[in-house]
């Protein structure tokens, strides 16, 4: 799989877990054929909807912490 064309949607993307990626990918694809965009700009459509779809990834590719209490 060739990396993302945006160093940020690559670095976040290379976060991913395989299932993730392939989801990325695909939707990468349909978006920039679909839509007939930039592939630049369907990779970050593509990692927004995979983001919103997988709310639980935002956590890891962000690397965030849940601050406890």
């Amino acid at each position: 799989m060739p990396n993302p064309q945006d160093p940020l949607v690559a670095e976040l993307v290379s976060r991913l877990d395989d299932n993730l990626r392939e989801a990325f990918e695909e939707r990468a694809g349909i978006i920039e054929f679909d839509a007939n965009l930039p592939r630049a700009h369907a990779e970050c459509l593509a990692l927004l909807n995979v983001l919103v779809s997988h709310p639980e990834c935002v956590y890891a590719v962000f690397n965030l912490k849940i601050a406890q209490s």
